[in-house]
């Protein structure tokens, strides 16, 4: 079986980290594997060398498993014609069963490229579906199924986009739980770095978060109790507004941008409590990743968060938007040391329905399926 999967670029997104870890193991399936990449980090972003660093490695780690990766060449909002051309010779040198795509965008481009052809396949990553009525009039007809990362975002690709229950499938996300040991995780006294982990873009809402880190800084303080530091990795074009932000709060002695980073576990070991602030999300991997390092979590009830954290067993589930309960919850956390050795246990033990493993074998199951109905 002849599957390549379609991404945007090789960024440090949830669905580009999701694909990266999934290939090797379809491969392992017994899945012959193509990686298409519509844009390179030159074409968009041509003086940035750590985005340009992290998709060299992000290409080499997937070649060193025996996954070519190909590049279309696609500039940002522009060259259709040569994405149509890119795509097509693409899909004549690798001549796949499956074609899976990921993101709106790069959706949008597989559909009218490939035309009826080959087996199509659409990962939803996000809650909030921008283009709605291409859906339902373009794309609905030229993709042969959909993947929801989310039980939640099932029912919404299902009644927004007006799809039958048959064309829709739920497949979790899935994390090498391998890489998170556990087992040494050591809970101090006092709480001494509080992590968030994900691109600085208005998904993610850190001013939501740095108006909420901002209380709880000032109730620590009249309490004469430590503050933690608040560590943010990622980046992305909202940096320098991030920045200012920081400043006009006065955090700058207590808020670090950790910029992309490939260490992330061992960042995630080294903290106490991991929050999360997003107005939208889909099934955040950078959430999972935080549950299988056994940390206690406070994330917003944002896309399908509440799947992923068990509210007041696992972590704590507060409104979207909200810096005062945002700001509660992490005191409550941070006050309260056997809250937060009960959550990292049972973050754990929740973390293992989101193996990458079980991701890779539901997806084999499902081109399968596919591909015995196409006969």
């Amino acid at each position: 079986m002849k599957i390549a999967h379609v991404i945007g670029s090789c960024g440090s997104g949830g669905a580009e980290m999701l694909v990266k870890s999934l290939l090797p193991y379809l491969k392992a399936l017994g899945a012959e594997l193509e990686l298409w990449v519509m844009t390179r980090v030159f074409d968009a972003y041509p003086e940035d060398k750590v985005r340009t660093d992290f998709e060299n490695s992000f290409v080499d780690d997937l070649e060193k498993t025996g996954i070519p990766v190909r590049f279309v060449g696609k500039r940002p909002r522009r060259d259709w014609h040569k994405t149509r051309v890119g795509l097509n010779e693409l899909f004549r040198s690798f001549s796949p069963n499956v074609v899976h795509s990921h993101l709106e965008s790069v959706s949008f481009h597989v559909g009218r490229s490939l035309d009826e052809r080959p087996i199509k396949v659409q990962t939803v990553h996000s809650t909030r579906i921008e283009y709605r009525a291409l859906h339902k009039i373009y794309l609905g007809r030229r993709f042969d199924t959909y993947i929801a990362i989310s039980n939640s975002l099932r029912e919404i690709i299902q009644h927004s986009l007006g799809l039958p229950k048959s064309k829709v499938s739920t497949i979790y996300n899935g994390v090498d739980l391998e890489r998170f040991d556990v087992a040494d995780r050591h809970f101090n006294a006092e709480v001494k770095n509080i992590v968030a982990v994900g691109r600085l873009t208005p998904a993610k809402d850190y001013p939501n978060l740095l108006n909420a880190y901002s209380l709880l800084v000032h109730l620590l303080k009249k309490e004469k109790t430590a503050i933690p530091r608040l560590s943010i990795v990622g980046d992305g074009d909202l940096r320098k507004d991030i920045e200012s932000m920081i400043r006009s709060l006065k955090l700058q002695n207590h808020v670090e941008l950790l910029g992309v980073r490939k260490d992330i576990p061992e960042i995630l070991r080294r903290a106490d409590i991991y929050v999360m602030s997003s107005e939208w999300e889909g099934l955040s991997i950078a959430l999972i990743e935080a549950l299988a390092a056994g940390l206690p979590i406070v994330a917003s009830n944002a896309g399908s968060n509440n799947e992923i954290v068990e509210n007041g067993v696992s972590g704590l589930i507060v409104p979207i938007k909200n810096p005062q309960a945002l700001a509660k919850s992490l005191y409550d956390l941070i006050a309260n040391r056997e809250m937060r050795e009960s959550f990292s246990i049972a973050a754990a033990k929740r973390a293992e329905i989101f193996s990458i493993e079980t991701c890779a074998q539901k997806h084999m199951d499902l081109y399968r399926e596919l591909m015995k109905d196409s006969k």
